[in-house]
């Protein structure tokens, strides 16, 4: 698929060069355009794989509450900055005029959700997913990661951890 994705890539540039100009290119302009065209010849970076259909009932009811409690703080994944980020009750609210204590809007847990699906696309397969590897301790199998609890451990210890199951069943039954 990756291949077929890069030759689609490929010739748009093409098509984009050559429409440019209804006549030849000559002097600097074909110099730049041979460029392009060469450009469009060489290997295309990898594109990122999408992420994978994920059941957004069993995040709702399993994953959901696991990644509120142990990733939605403020200085961390509460942050709406941040590329996977969790609001609810208790944490940081999509929009500020929710009362803090107020049960998760449909809202919140639609951002969560697709926050948290993307953070199972991995070119190495789900199991090397950010959303495994991230919060799990490095001795563990896990990847650094800047979060850690008061004493300086990864947020899961080991891939055993019950919390951590809870996620690693929900990605594994996403589908590609």
């Amino acid at each position: 698929m990756r291949r077929a994705v890069q030759r689609f890539a490929k010739a748009r540039i093409v098509r984009a060069i050559m429409s440019m100009s209804s006549r030849r290119p000559r002097g600097r302009g074909a110099a730049a355009a041979a460029a392009l065209v060469a450009a469009a010849a060489c290997t295309l970076p990898d594109v990122e794989p999408a992420p994978p259909e994920a059941d957004p009932v069993a995040f709702r009811d399993k994953v959901y509450p696991v990644i509120l409690a142990d990733c939605g703080f403020n200085g961390c994944h509460g942050d709406p900055a941040r590329s996977f980020a969790v609001f609810g009750p208790g944490r940081r609210r999509l929009r500020p005029e929710t009362d803090l204590d107020a049960p998760v809007t449909a809202e919140e847990l639609a951002v969560s959700f697709t926050r948290a699906r993307s953070m199972l696309a991995s070119r190495d397969g789900i199991q090397r997913a950010p959303l495994l590897r991230k919060p799990l301790a490095e001795d563990a199998g896990g990847v650094s990661h800047g979060g850690t609890d008061p004493w300086g451990h990864g947020i899961y210890g080991s891939k055993t951890d019950e919390r951590f199951q809870v996620l690693v069943v929900w990605a594994l039954a996403a589908t590609p």
